[in-house]
Protein backbone atom coordinates (compact mmCIF):
# COMPACT_ATOMS: atom_id res chain seq x y z
CA UNK A 1 0.00 0.00 0.00
CA UNK A 2 1.06 3.25 -0.70
CA UNK A 3 -0.55 7.17 0.81
CA UNK A 4 0.24 8.03 4.08
CA UNK A 5 0.05 4.78 5.66
CA UNK A 6 -1.75 1.66 6.07
CA UNK A 7 -3.91 1.83 9.67
CA UNK A 8 -2.16 -0.06 12.30
CA UNK A 9 0.35 1.93 11.88
CA UNK A 10 -0.74 4.71 11.12
CA UNK A 11 -0.02 7.02 14.11
CA UNK A 12 3.27 5.22 14.40
CA UNK A 13 4.44 6.33 11.18
CA UNK A 14 4.45 9.96 11.56
CA UNK A 15 6.93 12.30 10.88
CA UNK A 16 7.05 16.15 10.98
CA UNK A 17 8.01 17.73 7.56
CA UNK A 18 10.73 20.48 8.51
CA UNK A 19 9.79 23.67 6.84
CA UNK A 20 11.90 25.39 4.41
CA UNK A 21 10.44 29.04 3.23
CA UNK A 22 11.56 31.29 0.23
CA UNK A 23 11.27 35.12 0.83
CA UNK A 24 12.54 37.76 -1.19
CA UNK A 25 11.47 41.17 -2.82
CA UNK A 26 9.45 41.02 -5.89
CA UNK A 27 10.55 39.28 -9.22
CA UNK A 28 14.01 37.53 -8.01
CA UNK A 29 12.68 34.81 -8.97
CA UNK A 30 11.45 32.91 -6.11
CA UNK A 31 8.70 31.16 -8.13
CA UNK A 32 11.22 29.73 -10.59
CA UNK A 33 13.39 28.11 -7.70
CA UNK A 34 10.48 26.88 -6.16
CA UNK A 35 10.04 25.04 -8.80
CA UNK A 36 13.76 24.14 -9.66
CA UNK A 37 13.99 22.30 -5.74
CA UNK A 38 10.53 20.56 -6.74
CA UNK A 39 11.29 19.50 -9.79
CA UNK A 40 7.83 20.27 -11.04
CA UNK A 41 6.05 23.56 -12.66
CA UNK A 42 4.06 24.23 -9.48
CA UNK A 43 4.21 28.03 -9.26
CA UNK A 44 2.85 30.50 -11.61
CA UNK A 45 5.84 32.44 -13.28
CA UNK A 46 5.59 35.63 -15.01
CA UNK A 47 8.12 38.29 -15.84
CA UNK A 48 6.08 41.13 -13.84
CA UNK A 49 6.13 41.88 -10.02
CA UNK A 50 3.32 40.02 -8.20
CA UNK A 51 2.43 37.03 -10.28
CA UNK A 52 2.56 34.53 -7.77
CA UNK A 53 -1.02 34.74 -6.45
CA UNK A 54 -1.60 31.61 -5.02
CA UNK A 55 -0.22 30.26 -1.63
CA UNK A 56 2.24 27.46 -2.75
CA UNK A 57 3.43 24.68 -1.00
CA UNK A 58 5.00 21.52 -1.36
CA UNK A 59 6.50 18.36 0.37
CA UNK A 60 10.09 17.54 -2.02
CA UNK A 61 13.25 15.67 -1.14
CA UNK A 62 16.04 17.99 -0.55
CA UNK A 63 19.11 15.19 -0.75
CA UNK A 64 17.90 12.07 2.31
CA UNK A 65 15.52 15.13 3.95
CA UNK A 66 12.01 15.03 3.06
CA UNK A 67 10.94 18.93 3.56
CA UNK A 68 7.73 21.01 3.18
CA UNK A 69 8.60 23.85 0.67
CA UNK A 70 7.17 27.22 1.25
CA UNK A 71 6.92 30.21 -1.44
CA UNK A 72 6.10 32.95 0.31
CA UNK A 73 5.67 35.05 -2.90
CA UNK A 74 2.07 36.67 -3.32
CA UNK A 75 1.93 37.73 0.31
CA UNK A 76 0.57 41.19 -0.12
CA UNK A 77 2.51 41.48 -3.64
CA UNK A 78 1.25 43.61 -6.37
CA UNK A 79 -0.19 46.32 -4.56
CA UNK A 80 0.40 49.84 -4.98
CA UNK A 81 2.45 51.76 -2.81
CA UNK A 82 2.72 49.17 -0.25
CA UNK A 83 6.02 47.27 -1.29
CA UNK A 84 7.45 47.58 2.49
CA UNK A 85 4.57 46.25 4.01
CA UNK A 86 4.40 43.65 1.86
CA UNK A 87 8.40 42.78 2.37
CA UNK A 88 7.14 42.91 6.23
CA UNK A 89 4.28 40.31 5.73
CA UNK A 90 6.95 38.10 3.61
CA UNK A 91 9.15 38.08 6.12
CA UNK A 92 6.89 37.90 9.36
CA UNK A 93 5.36 34.87 7.72
CA UNK A 94 8.75 32.82 6.55
CA UNK A 95 10.00 33.90 10.62
CA UNK A 96 6.81 32.03 11.75
CA UNK A 97 6.75 28.75 10.09
CA UNK A 98 10.14 28.25 8.83
CA UNK A 99 13.34 26.06 10.19
CA UNK A 100 15.04 27.26 7.34
CA UNK A 101 14.63 30.31 5.41
CA UNK A 102 15.86 31.26 1.52
CA UNK A 103 16.58 34.82 0.84
CA UNK A 104 16.70 35.12 -2.77
CA UNK A 105 18.36 38.64 -4.32
CA UNK A 106 18.67 39.36 -8.27
CA UNK A 107 22.42 39.07 -9.30
CA UNK A 108 21.40 41.06 -12.26
CA UNK A 109 19.81 44.22 -10.35
CA UNK A 110 22.46 43.96 -7.89
CA UNK A 111 21.89 44.66 -4.05
CA UNK A 112 19.27 47.37 -3.60
CA UNK A 113 17.68 49.45 -0.70
CA UNK A 114 14.60 46.33 -0.13
CA UNK A 115 17.35 43.70 0.04
CA UNK A 116 19.14 45.35 2.96
CA UNK A 117 15.78 46.52 4.82
CA UNK A 118 14.90 42.50 4.09
CA UNK A 119 18.50 41.09 5.35
CA UNK A 120 18.31 43.36 8.82
CA UNK A 121 15.58 42.02 9.66
CA UNK A 122 16.59 38.31 9.08
CA UNK A 123 19.71 38.90 10.79
CA UNK A 124 18.24 40.14 13.69
CA UNK A 125 15.89 37.13 13.80
CA UNK A 126 19.27 35.04 13.54
CA UNK A 127 17.05 32.19 11.53
CA UNK A 128 19.19 29.91 9.87
CA UNK A 129 19.00 30.80 5.92
CA UNK A 130 20.74 30.77 3.01
CA UNK A 131 21.44 34.28 0.44
CA UNK A 132 20.63 32.69 -2.78
CA UNK A 133 22.11 35.38 -5.83
CA UNK A 134 19.34 34.04 -8.73
CA UNK A 135 19.85 35.28 -12.46
CA UNK A 136 23.78 34.90 -11.43
CA UNK A 137 24.65 33.93 -14.91
CA UNK A 138 27.64 36.46 -15.08
CA UNK A 139 30.38 35.43 -13.37
CA UNK A 140 30.99 37.28 -10.21
CA UNK A 141 27.95 38.98 -9.91
CA UNK A 142 26.89 37.38 -6.72
CA UNK A 143 29.71 39.21 -5.09
CA UNK A 144 28.59 42.76 -4.18
CA UNK A 145 25.92 40.85 -1.70
CA UNK A 146 28.06 39.96 1.14
CA UNK A 147 27.49 43.55 2.02
CA UNK A 148 24.62 42.35 3.61
CA UNK A 149 26.37 40.75 6.02
CA UNK A 150 24.55 37.25 5.82
CA UNK A 151 27.41 35.14 4.64
CA UNK A 152 28.42 34.13 1.67
CA UNK A 153 25.92 34.46 -1.56
CA UNK A 154 25.37 31.59 -3.34
CA UNK A 155 25.73 32.15 -7.34
CA UNK A 156 22.88 30.18 -8.88
CA UNK A 157 20.71 30.37 -12.03
CA UNK A 158 17.01 28.95 -11.08
CA UNK A 159 16.21 29.11 -14.68
CA UNK A 160 18.92 27.49 -16.22
CA UNK A 161 19.59 24.97 -13.61
CA UNK A 162 23.39 26.75 -12.51
CA UNK A 163 25.02 25.85 -9.72
CA UNK A 164 22.04 23.93 -8.26
CA UNK A 165 23.75 21.31 -7.08
CA UNK A 166 25.76 23.32 -4.82
CA UNK A 167 23.06 25.08 -3.08
CA UNK A 168 21.19 21.86 -2.53
CA UNK A 169 24.04 20.41 -0.93
CA UNK A 170 24.44 23.65 1.38
CA UNK A 171 20.58 23.65 1.84
CA UNK A 172 20.80 19.82 3.14
CA UNK A 173 23.48 20.22 5.20
CA UNK A 174 20.76 23.33 7.37
CA UNK A 175 18.13 20.82 7.53
CA UNK A 176 16.65 19.39 10.85
CA UNK A 177 15.71 15.92 10.78
CA UNK A 178 12.15 15.14 10.59
CA UNK A 179 11.04 14.08 14.25
CA UNK A 180 9.95 10.24 13.88
CA UNK A 181 7.79 9.09 16.61
CA UNK A 182 8.07 5.31 15.87
CA UNK A 183 10.49 4.70 18.28
CA UNK A 184 9.07 6.79 21.18
CA UNK A 185 5.91 5.67 20.53
CA UNK A 186 5.89 2.02 19.73
CA UNK A 187 4.82 0.92 22.65
CA UNK A 188 1.58 3.10 22.59
CA UNK A 189 -1.65 1.40 20.83
CA UNK A 190 -2.65 5.00 19.13
CA UNK A 191 -5.75 4.15 17.48
CA UNK A 192 -6.22 7.57 15.35
CA UNK A 193 -4.52 10.72 15.04
CA UNK A 194 -6.95 13.63 15.31
CA UNK A 195 -6.46 17.75 14.26
CA UNK A 196 -9.07 20.08 15.41
CA UNK A 197 -9.41 22.77 13.35
CA UNK A 198 -11.24 26.29 12.89
CA UNK A 199 -11.03 29.59 12.72
CA UNK A 200 -9.61 31.77 15.86
CA UNK A 201 -12.77 32.28 18.44
CA UNK A 202 -14.48 29.04 17.76
CA UNK A 203 -13.73 26.80 20.94
CA UNK A 204 -10.71 24.83 19.41
CA UNK A 205 -8.87 24.78 23.23
CA UNK A 206 -12.17 24.57 24.69
CA UNK A 207 -12.74 21.49 22.73
CA UNK A 208 -9.69 19.64 23.61
CA UNK A 209 -9.93 20.52 27.14
CA UNK A 210 -12.90 19.77 27.71
CA UNK A 211 -11.55 15.76 25.83
CA UNK A 212 -8.73 16.03 28.17
CA UNK A 213 -10.70 16.33 31.42
CA UNK A 214 -12.65 13.60 30.20
CA UNK A 215 -10.00 11.00 29.50
CA UNK A 216 -6.74 10.70 31.02
CA UNK A 217 -3.93 12.08 30.38
CA UNK A 218 -1.36 9.98 28.93
CA UNK A 219 2.14 12.03 27.27
CA UNK A 220 1.96 15.79 27.83
CA UNK A 221 3.71 17.00 25.12
CA UNK A 222 5.12 16.00 22.37
CA UNK A 223 7.55 18.60 20.43
CA UNK A 224 7.95 18.77 16.45
CA UNK A 225 10.43 20.41 14.22
CA UNK A 226 7.61 22.41 13.16
CA UNK A 227 7.61 25.90 15.08
CA UNK A 228 4.44 25.72 17.78
CA UNK A 229 3.46 22.41 17.48
CA UNK A 230 2.79 20.27 20.49
CA UNK A 231 0.65 17.31 20.04
CA UNK A 232 -0.54 15.31 23.12
CA UNK A 233 -2.04 11.37 23.76
CA UNK A 234 -4.80 11.14 25.99
CA UNK A 235 -5.97 7.04 27.09
CA UNK A 236 -8.80 5.83 25.05
CA UNK A 237 -10.41 2.76 25.76
CA UNK A 238 -8.09 0.01 25.42
CA UNK A 239 -5.18 2.73 23.78
CA UNK A 240 -4.71 6.51 23.13
CA UNK A 241 -5.72 9.00 20.80
CA UNK A 242 -3.14 11.42 19.50
CA UNK A 243 -4.54 15.06 18.94
CA UNK A 244 -2.31 16.66 16.85
CA UNK A 245 -1.65 20.24 17.18
CA UNK A 246 -2.83 22.75 14.14
CA UNK A 247 -0.45 25.50 16.51
CA UNK A 248 -2.50 28.63 16.71
CA UNK A 249 -1.52 31.81 15.30
CA UNK A 250 0.55 34.60 17.60
CA UNK A 251 -0.92 37.85 17.52
CA UNK A 252 0.50 39.97 15.12
CA UNK A 253 -0.87 43.66 15.26
CA UNK A 254 0.37 45.79 12.50
CA UNK A 255 0.40 42.14 10.24
CA UNK A 256 -3.24 41.19 9.14
CA UNK A 257 -2.07 38.96 5.83
CA UNK A 258 0.60 36.84 7.39
CA UNK A 259 -2.47 34.82 9.81
CA UNK A 260 -4.35 33.06 7.33
CA UNK A 261 -1.23 32.28 5.16
CA UNK A 262 0.70 31.09 8.19
CA UNK A 263 -2.98 28.79 9.01
CA UNK A 264 -2.85 26.95 5.87
CA UNK A 265 1.01 26.24 5.84
CA UNK A 266 0.61 25.08 9.75
CA UNK A 267 -2.97 23.38 8.58
CA UNK A 268 -1.22 21.63 5.92
CA UNK A 269 1.72 20.06 8.31
CA UNK A 270 -1.06 18.92 10.84
CA UNK A 271 -3.28 17.06 8.02
CA UNK A 272 -0.36 15.15 7.28
CA UNK A 273 -0.13 14.06 10.51
CA UNK A 274 -3.71 13.31 11.48
CA UNK A 275 -5.84 10.29 10.08
CA UNK A 276 -8.68 12.55 10.45
CA UNK A 277 -9.55 16.40 10.86
CA UNK A 278 -12.58 17.63 12.84
CA UNK A 279 -13.93 21.32 11.25
CA UNK A 280 -14.75 23.78 14.24
CA UNK A 281 -17.76 25.97 13.44
CA UNK A 282 -19.06 28.54 15.97
CA UNK A 283 -22.76 28.05 16.04
CA UNK A 284 -23.24 31.76 16.97
CA UNK A 285 -21.98 32.98 13.17
CA UNK A 286 -21.93 31.67 9.51
CA UNK A 287 -19.97 29.51 7.32
CA UNK A 288 -17.45 31.46 5.82
CA UNK A 289 -15.02 30.86 2.81
CA UNK A 290 -12.47 30.17 5.05
CA UNK A 291 -13.85 27.62 6.60
CA UNK A 292 -14.87 25.81 3.00
CA UNK A 293 -11.07 26.23 2.34
CA UNK A 294 -10.04 24.77 5.25
CA UNK A 295 -12.47 22.11 4.62
CA UNK A 296 -10.97 21.33 1.27
CA UNK A 297 -7.76 21.51 2.30
CA UNK A 298 -7.93 18.60 4.47
CA UNK A 299 -9.83 16.64 2.44
CA UNK A 300 -6.86 17.03 -0.37
CA UNK A 301 -4.13 16.09 2.05
CA UNK A 302 -5.78 12.99 2.43
CA UNK A 303 -7.74 13.52 5.73
CA UNK A 304 -11.38 12.04 6.92
CA UNK A 305 -13.03 15.10 8.09
CA UNK A 306 -16.06 15.68 10.40
CA UNK A 307 -17.90 18.71 11.02
CA UNK A 308 -18.90 20.04 14.58
CA UNK A 309 -21.16 23.17 15.24
CA UNK A 310 -20.36 24.72 18.22
CA UNK A 311 -22.04 27.02 21.04
CA UNK A 312 -25.23 25.30 20.16
CA UNK A 313 -26.75 26.63 23.57
CA UNK A 314 -27.00 30.08 21.71
CA UNK A 315 -29.28 28.55 18.69
CA UNK A 316 -32.73 27.76 19.22
CA UNK A 317 -34.77 25.20 17.68
CA UNK A 318 -35.66 27.26 14.63
CA UNK A 319 -32.02 28.86 13.98
CA UNK A 320 -30.23 25.65 14.30
CA UNK A 321 -32.56 24.31 11.06
CA UNK A 322 -31.69 27.79 9.46
CA UNK A 323 -27.99 27.12 10.48
CA UNK A 324 -27.78 23.60 8.90
CA UNK A 325 -29.46 24.32 6.29
CA UNK A 326 -26.86 26.72 5.26
CA UNK A 327 -24.14 24.40 6.15
CA UNK A 328 -25.40 21.67 4.13
CA UNK A 329 -25.62 24.29 0.96
CA UNK A 330 -22.23 25.51 1.79
CA UNK A 331 -20.97 21.76 1.77
CA UNK A 332 -22.17 20.66 -1.36
CA UNK A 333 -20.35 18.45 -3.65
CA UNK A 334 -18.27 17.18 -0.83
CA UNK A 335 -17.82 13.87 0.57
CA UNK A 336 -20.78 13.45 2.30
CA UNK A 337 -19.54 14.81 5.82
CA UNK A 338 -21.16 14.08 9.05
CA UNK A 339 -22.23 16.84 10.99
CA UNK A 340 -22.29 16.88 14.67
CA UNK A 341 -23.55 19.23 17.57
CA UNK A 342 -21.75 20.29 20.73
CA UNK A 343 -21.66 22.78 23.23
CA UNK A 344 -18.00 22.27 24.62
CA UNK A 345 -18.13 24.66 27.25
CA UNK A 346 -20.34 22.30 29.11
CA UNK A 347 -18.92 19.32 27.56
CA UNK A 348 -22.80 18.22 25.73
CA UNK A 349 -21.76 16.26 22.78
CA UNK A 350 -17.97 16.00 23.46
CA UNK A 351 -17.52 12.09 24.27
CA UNK A 352 -19.67 11.11 20.90
CA UNK A 353 -17.63 13.66 18.91
CA UNK A 354 -14.13 11.93 19.92
CA UNK A 355 -16.31 8.36 19.10
CA UNK A 356 -16.93 9.67 15.84
CA UNK A 357 -13.87 11.15 14.77
CA UNK A 358 -11.66 7.58 15.97
CA UNK A 359 -14.57 5.74 13.61
CA UNK A 360 -13.69 8.96 11.30
CA UNK A 361 -10.31 7.74 11.36
CA UNK A 362 -10.47 3.84 11.17
CA UNK A 363 -12.77 4.56 8.06
CA UNK A 364 -9.77 6.56 6.30
CA UNK A 365 -7.80 3.53 6.71
CA UNK A 366 -10.14 1.17 5.13
CA UNK A 367 -8.83 -2.04 3.12
CA UNK A 368 -10.57 -4.27 1.11
CA UNK A 369 -10.21 -7.47 -1.10
CA UNK A 370 -9.78 -7.60 -4.71
CA UNK A 371 -13.30 -9.87 -4.90
CA UNK A 372 -15.14 -7.67 -2.98
CA UNK A 373 -14.39 -4.51 -4.89
CA UNK A 374 -14.51 -6.36 -8.28
CA UNK A 375 -18.06 -7.08 -7.31
CA UNK A 376 -18.91 -3.64 -6.35
CA UNK A 377 -17.48 -2.45 -9.80
CA UNK A 378 -19.53 -4.37 -11.25
CA UNK A 379 -22.68 -4.00 -9.21
CA UNK A 380 -22.01 -0.16 -9.88
CA UNK A 381 -21.65 -0.94 -13.91
CA UNK A 382 -24.92 -2.38 -13.74
CA UNK A 383 -26.63 -0.11 -11.74
CA UNK A 384 -25.22 2.78 -14.24
CA UNK A 385 -23.41 1.53 -17.24
CA UNK A 386 -20.72 4.11 -18.16
CA UNK A 387 -21.75 7.03 -20.80
CA UNK A 388 -19.93 6.01 -24.26
CA UNK A 389 -16.88 8.16 -25.66
CA UNK A 390 -18.37 9.60 -28.96
CA UNK A 391 -19.96 5.98 -29.64
CA UNK A 392 -17.20 3.76 -28.63
CA UNK A 393 -18.27 1.82 -25.36
CA UNK A 394 -16.32 2.07 -22.07
CA UNK A 395 -15.79 -0.88 -20.03
CA UNK A 396 -14.52 -0.62 -16.46
CA UNK A 397 -12.34 -4.07 -16.58
CA UNK A 398 -10.48 -4.49 -13.12
CA UNK A 399 -10.11 -2.43 -9.85
CA UNK A 400 -7.76 -2.86 -7.81
CA UNK A 401 -6.64 -0.67 -4.33
CA UNK A 402 -3.15 0.60 -4.25
CA UNK A 403 -3.17 3.28 -1.02
CA UNK A 404 -4.84 3.76 2.15
CA UNK A 405 -5.20 6.61 4.07
CA UNK A 406 -6.99 7.59 2.41
CA UNK A 407 -8.59 4.67 0.08
CA UNK A 408 -7.10 4.32 -3.14
CA UNK A 409 -8.22 2.86 -5.90
CA UNK A 410 -6.95 2.17 -9.17
CA UNK A 411 -9.46 0.70 -12.07
CA UNK A 412 -8.54 -0.67 -14.93
CA UNK A 413 -10.45 0.34 -18.17
CA UNK A 414 -10.32 0.61 -22.29
CA UNK A 415 -10.77 3.97 -22.94
CA UNK A 416 -9.59 6.07 -19.63
CA UNK A 417 -9.62 9.15 -21.54
CA UNK A 418 -13.18 8.85 -22.38
CA UNK A 419 -14.55 8.40 -19.20
CA UNK A 420 -16.53 11.81 -18.24
CA UNK A 421 -16.12 13.48 -15.12
CA UNK A 422 -20.03 13.04 -14.12
CA UNK A 423 -19.38 9.14 -13.59
CA UNK A 424 -15.83 9.21 -12.15
CA UNK A 425 -18.45 10.82 -9.14
CA UNK A 426 -20.85 8.74 -9.63
CA UNK A 427 -18.57 5.80 -8.93
CA UNK A 428 -16.84 8.19 -6.05
CA UNK A 429 -20.18 7.77 -4.53
CA UNK A 430 -21.14 4.66 -5.33
CA UNK A 431 -17.96 3.22 -3.42
CA UNK A 432 -18.21 5.62 -0.48
CA UNK A 433 -22.32 4.35 0.19
CA UNK A 434 -21.58 0.93 -0.65
CA UNK A 435 -18.98 1.30 2.39
CA UNK A 436 -20.37 3.30 4.79
CA UNK A 437 -16.69 6.12 4.26
CA UNK A 438 -18.93 9.09 4.85
CA UNK A 439 -16.14 11.98 5.00
CA UNK A 440 -13.85 9.88 3.52
CA UNK A 441 -11.52 11.05 0.24
CA UNK A 442 -11.42 8.53 -1.77
CA UNK A 443 -8.94 8.39 -4.63
CA UNK A 444 -8.99 6.90 -8.14
CA UNK A 445 -7.23 6.43 -11.39
CA UNK A 446 -8.28 5.12 -14.06
CA UNK A 447 -5.25 3.10 -16.38
CA UNK A 448 -5.73 1.54 -19.92
CA UNK A 449 -2.77 -0.68 -19.37
CA UNK A 450 -3.13 -4.62 -19.38
CA UNK A 451 -4.86 -6.03 -16.25
CA UNK A 452 -1.77 -7.46 -14.32
CA UNK A 453 -4.15 -10.46 -12.34
CA UNK A 454 -5.56 -11.20 -15.54
CA UNK A 455 -4.07 -14.77 -15.01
Amino acid sequence: MTSKCIHHHAANCVARLPVVAIVGRPNVGKSTLFNRIVGKRKAIVGDRPGVTVDRLESACRIGQRDVMLVDTGGIGEGTHDVMQPAIDTQVAAALEIADVILFVVDAQAGATPVDAVIADQLRRHQAPLLLIANKAEKPGSEIEFFSLGLGDPLAVSAAHGEGVRDFMAALEALIPPAHDENSSEAEENIVASVAVIGRPNVGKSTLINAWLKKQRMVVSDIAGTTRDAIDSTMAYREGVVRLVDTAGQRKHGRISDIIEFVARVKAVQAFRRADVAVMLLDGGEGVVEQDMRLMQLALDEGCALIVAVNKLDLLDDEQWRYYAERLDFRMRGMSDIPVFRITAKHGKGVKRLLDEAVKAAHRNSFEITTGALNRWLADAQQAQHPPSDHGAVVRLKYASQIGSRPPAIKIFCNRPKGLKTSYKRYLEQSFRNSFDLSGVPVRFSFSAGKNPYKS
